[in-house]
């Protein structure tokens, strides 16, 4: 295994998630004001269509994805030359081939969904972005392997930058669902050039046998993330067979505004920590450590974020400009799901850990689990609820968070509750005041979101009271030079 020293590893770690998450703030504060602008222009259907086409796309992308990355930067030994090789020549030539495929049955598809021109033009793209992206696949490995994330968000800031400008201005000047599809296209093509100048890669093209077995982890990683794609997307799919479009724009809005926080804050935290998880696998003592802090940093800022959510979000899309009656249907699904995101943030992070320690069987049998749970629950909640129903049955199978905890104390005995208990009641006692405040004082968006701003001084002081002095004896460890 490659040599590291624990302390630096950690304040490394712990710089990398404050990278991410600092330099990719602005990002996502402009990717949500675009994401306001999408939600006030363009109609339920229309995002319901887009939904429907991006889940498609996830669906293909994984299939076409094996898990290489994922094996290479959990194997424990020093990545070979071949190791990489074979890895972008599988996932170069294979996207390819299923870009042609899709390209050759797209009007099938087309029929079968009922998809127009502009969300078959935006499908095509959508996969043809899938082989862009295997030319980021070793860049990216390379850096992930030495934990320098600093580094891999420089590409992404570019993208991102790219994506949202375009997809603005296209979409203020009526170019409808095609402004999702060359915002795609061109922020795709631009970024891959940035990837290779924050980690340079000479490609190659081969595949060796040995790296093939070397790689054999990633198999069984990927079968997980289908079961997860079934389990999700092939259910997006699903729905938009059985529901309307319509109301599919409003499970969409309900989704993407409740894991809006999750994306940005979990998907960095675990990011990092699974490349740090699998460095430590072998020190009980410091995975502990870990784990718990881990859990602490996503509640401490997903907690708040969620119970304000669901407080403030029916008067904010009551008072929103052109959000009245075009989206208050969703505000169920948005409560709802909040809920889901809520566990599914701390779940995320066990998971991680299952997969880094290469329990990868095990998070493979949860995903079996799950994926049969919510083609179960979803229908029952349709019948019952309505579409509503989906968001409700995706929070009643977060509740087997349980389960994980359970496989993951057999590994390390770590304090879950100890872990979140204050980022809880602190997020708790700022909700009640949010939620009275609101419903007497919320007349218009300037009341609701003054009313927003003074619950999130609430809980600052609070926790700045219950752990304010251990966050400052941590971050002075972690800023402390070597």
């Amino acid at each position: 295994m490659e040599e590291f020293n624990a302390a630096a590893l950690g304040k490394r770690s712990v710089k990398g998630v404050f990278a991410l998450v600092s330099r990719t703030f602005l990002l996502n504060i402009i990717s949500y004001g675009v994401s306001l602008i999408i939600f006030t222009v363009l109609s339920p259907k229309d995002f319901g269509v887009y939904i429907a086409a991006i889940a498609g796309q996830r669906i293909i992308s994984f299939f076409t994805d094996f898990g290489l990355g994922a094996a290479l930067v959990q194997k424990r030994e020093s990545l070979e030359e071949n190791d990489l090789k074979t890895a972008f020549s599988i996932q170069m030539l294979l996207t390819f081939m299923v870009f042609v495929a899709t390209l050759f049955l797209r009007g099938q598809i087309s029929s079968f969904f009922k998809l127009g021109e502009d969300a078959e033009r935006l499908f095509l793209v959508l996969v043809f972005s899938i082989f862009l992206s295997s030319f980021k696949v070793v860049p990216s490995i390379l850096l992930e392997r030495k934990v320098h994330f600093q580094k891999l968000i420089i590409p992404q800031i570019v993208e991102s930058l790219v994506f949202n400008m375009i997809l603005v201005i296209l979409v203020l000047r009526g170019f409808g669902i095609d402004s999702y599809t060359w915002a795609f296209l061109i922020s795709g093509v631009i970024g891959i050039p940035f990837y290779y100048l924050v980690s340079p890669w000479k490609i190659r093209l081969g595949i060796t046998r040995k790296s093939l077995i070397s790689l054999r982890f990633g198999i069984q990683f990927q079968a997980k993330n289908i079961l997860a794609t079934i389990k999700d997307d092939a259910l997006t799919l699903f729905l938009a067979k059985t529901l309307s479009f319509v109301e599919l724009g409003y499970i969409g809005f309900g989704q993407r505004n409740a894991f809006f926080a999750y994306r940005f804050i979990v998907d960095n935290v675990t990011k990092v920590t699974f490349s740090t998880f699998a460095r430590i696998q072998d020190d009980t003592q410091l995975l502990k450590i870990a784990i718990e802090k881990s859990l602490f940093l996503v509640s401490a800022i997903i907690f708040p974020l969620l119970f304000g959510l669901i407080t403030v979000a029916p008067y904010v899309i009551y008072h929103f400009p052109r959000w009245q009656q075009k989206w208050e249907p969703a505000i169920l699904s948005l409560i709802f799901f909040s809920l889901n995101a809520l566990v599914s943030s701390l779940s995320g992070i066990l998971v991680n850990v299952l997969d880094a320690t290469g329990r990868v069987k095990l998070t493979l049998r949860l995903m079996i689990m799950w994926t049969v749970l919510t083609w179960t629950i979803t229908p029952l909640g349709i019948y019952f609820f309505g579409y509503s129903g989906v968001a409700i049955a995706s929070f009643i199978v977060t509740l087997t968070i349980g389960v994980t905890i359970y496989f993951v104390k057999e590994i390390v005995n770590f304090n879950f509750l100890k872990s979140i208990d204050k980022p809880f009641l602190c997020s708790l006692g700022m909700s009640i005041f949010v939620f009275f405040a609101a419903r007497f004082y919320a007349k218009d968006l300037l009341s609701t979101s003054i009313i927003i701003m003074i619950g999130g001084i609430i809980y600052l002081l609070s926790m700045y009271l219950l752990v304010g002095k251990q966050v400052k004896k941590d971050l002075a460890l972690v800023l402390k030079k070597t």
